[in-house]
């Protein structure tokens, strides 16, 4: 039996109400069973905390258990931000790269061409002599 089937509990719309806890002040961490439409509907405010009041060291370590999520949140979509910036500058690079390998073969083909015209060909063996 899963937690949920626990709390088997049918609010005044008859769903089955919801497990949920909260990440808020002053009740961090408490679990309680809310209606689907409690927000949304006027027609059916049903609520019941599951868990008893929590104390004050564990309201505050709650928040801090949620501050800490929170700054790691912000850490992986920092990461993220970054990864994303060089995987750009990594096509970039790839695609400079490219170009100056385009310019390096019309380099040498034009040196050839330069070379064969004023009789200076040479091949390979006689660059070592």
């Amino acid at each position: 039996m899963n937690i949920q089937e626990h709390f088997n509990v049918q609010c005044g719309c008859g769903v089955e109400a919801p497990l949920r806890t909260t990440l808020t002040n002053p009740n961090v961490g408490r679990r309680f069973l809310e209606c689907v439409n409690y927000k949304s509907d006027n027609t059916c405010k049903y609520f019941d905390w599951v868990d008893p009041p929590t104390c004050e060291r564990g309201k505050d370590f709650g928040n801090w258990i949620v501050k800490k999520n929170m700054d790691l949140d912000k850490d992986v979509e920092d990461l993220r931000k970054q990864i994303l910036h060089v995987k750009k500058t990594d096509t970039d690079l790839k695609g400079e790269i490219r170009v100056l390998k385009e310019r390096e073969n019309e380099f040498g083909q034009k040196m050839e061409q330069w070379q064969k015209r004023e009789g200076m060909v040479c091949n390979d063996d006689q660059l070592y002599e």
